[in-house]
């Protein structure tokens, strides 16, 4: 069927291929004299005779007409197919499919590249928003302290002066709290707040009954991190650093060391600090999968999905059930003030915890926690 493509210039094919031409003899001779004389050829007659030359010297142009049912017809659809026949012969009687195989990897390669291209774009566009958030953080780092020192509430007014609705509520928070203290927003602020003043306690106050049974807790949660699917190899380093700087703390004072600046020191160390972090977010993810049934309820998607991305994730913030889970695991009650445009709030954790015991007081302004001092 394809034979013909590939021919010898003859009389018929002249006549097949230019049937608009009523004089077909006159002019194969014109169109044979040209291809066999080519160096003799007036080049005059050449540039006067516009389809000659057209349709002789310019294969691909003339390999894309046929003759149809309507005479000289252009190929389109099909040309693709003629172009890969004509330059792949040597596969002789197999033309269609290797065609096929070859449209298909075309096509296929070009749907792969668009969707890379996709996926580029869509990687760029996330990469944004990464670089805006980094930005934000190398900003904070730059101009805010991990913990600040220990601040008078009537900074807290400064800082909302431009927001009138909250200074109703900070007047009656200054009746209750003496001073705060800033932690910086990334992320983690719930937890550095529970740490430092678990640490501040213990260390400051020398409050031995509180480092015993945190220290208890600490060795346990060997255990209970293991029975819950963490690889001991993974947490030991944040188990070590953490048990290592709890005790060393709370002896700062009989090894001759100021306590404060021992702290403060410890805390204004951000790899430290993250140690810290991290362990308190295993020791919370794995009481969560150790109490499963208490918990589930009040997450709607997959428990263990949730817990990768809401527990063990640093920079993300503590929520409600983060904080009931941390509380329960140490045993050590909450206190947070709302910043509220309406009315006060305080919410106690655990409900029932006698007010004699000590607690953790917390500022919550939107997104945000700070530590208060009574």
């Amino acid at each position: 069927m394809y034979n013909n493509y590939y021919y010898e210039p003859n009389y018929y094919n002249y006549r097949r291929y230019y049937p608009q031409y009523p004089n077909y003899y006159n002019n194969w001779n014109r169109y044979n004299q040209y291809n066999e004389d080519e160096e003799e050829y007036d080049s005059s007659y050449y540039n006067n005779n516009y389809h000659n030359r057209n349709y002789s010297r310019n294969n691909n142009q003339r390999n894309r007409y046929y003759i149809g049912e309507n005479g000289l017809e252009e190929r389109k659809e099909n040309y693709n197919d003629y172009i890969y026949r004509r330059d792949n012969n040597q596969y002789n009687n197999r033309y269609y499919n290797n065609y096929n195989r070859y449209n298909n990897r075309y096509q296929n390669n070009k749907k792969y590249y668009k969707e890379e291209e996709k996926k580029e774009n869509k990687k760029s566009e996330n990469d944004l928003i990464l670089d805006y958030e980094n930005d934000i953080r190398k900003e904070l780092e730059l101009t805010t302290p991990l913990i600040s020192e220990e601040l008078p509430i009537s900074k807290l007014t400064e800082e909302y002066k431009s927001n009138e609705e909250y200074l109703k509520s900070i007047e009656n928070i200054s009746k209750r709290y003496k001073t705060y203290r800033k932690i910086r927003r990334d992320g983690n602020c719930f937890y550095r707040s529970f740490i430092y003043r678990l640490f501040e306690q213990t260390c400051i106050k020398n409050d031995k009954n509180l480092f015993e049974k945190i220290n208890k807790k600490i060795v346990e949660s060997k255990n209970l991190t293991e029975k819950n699917g963490y690889e001991w190899n993974v947490v030991q380093d944040f188990y070590q650093m953490f048990l290592k700087e709890f005790t060393e703390c709370f002896n700062s004072l009989s090894s001759g060391i100021i306590p404060r600046e021992y702290l403060d020191k410890l805390f204004s160390d951000k790899e430290k600090g993250n140690y810290l972090i991290y362990y308190i977010r295993f020791c919370i993810a794995a009481y969560l999968k150790e109490n499963k049934e208490n918990y589930k309820g009040y997450i709607e998607e997959d428990f263990e999905l949730w817990i990768r991305k809401e527990v063990e994730a640093i920079d993300h913030v503590a929520d409600q059930i983060q904080i009931m889970a941390c509380v329960n695991f140490f045993d050590v009650g909450v206190k947070i003030e709302y910043l509220n445009k309406f009315k006060d709030e305080v919410v106690k954790l655990p409900e029932n915890k006698n007010d004699d015991e000590f607690f953790i007081y917390l500022l919550f302004s939107p997104g945000h926690y700070d530590i208060l001092y009574p």
